[in-house]
């Protein structure tokens, strides 16, 4: 079900950043989508550089609600694990790539995770979501 998110005038203004604060959705089935990194049918990492492995991994999660009937415009939450992170620059990267993907009107709420290290030392980043896709 597509979300409608708010911006609560005492939290901080988050859209700019590519994520809402707060997300409410109708009923529907709810979908939870295991961490999906940069890694193809083929076991191999093929973007390189932490944006292009989350726009991978982005992707992948795309790919796993279409596969049950959703859309991105589903998505409720999201959760990125990010090895080593560090805020600044990094953090204006990964917000510029959410923007790209979900742009600022209506963007899902997200968490930025910063980690000690994935599965395999060449992930640079996971992402996990729950969706709610209309019955």
């Amino acid at each position: 079900m597509p979300r409608t998110t708010f911006q609560p005038e005492a939290l901080f203004p988050s859209r700019p950043w590519g994520f809402s604060q707060v997300a409410v959705s109708p009923p529907g089935k709810i979908v939870n989508i295991a961490g999906q990194v940069a890694w193809d049918s083929n076991h191999e990492v093929t973007a390189v550089g932490r944006e292009a492995q989350l726009r991978q991994a982005l992707q992948h999660v795309f790919i796993a609600l279409e596969a049950v009937g959703g859309s991105p415009d589903d998505i409720q939450i999201l959760r990125l694990y990010l090895p080593n992170f560090e805020s600044g620059p990094e953090a204006d990267v990964i917000g510029r790539v959410l923007v790209d993907v979900f742009g600022t009107e209506n963007p899902p709420p997200s968490s930025w995770i910063g980690v000690q290290g994935l599965a395999q030392p060449e992930y640079l980043v996971e992402v996990e979501a729950m969706a709610v896709v209309p019955e």
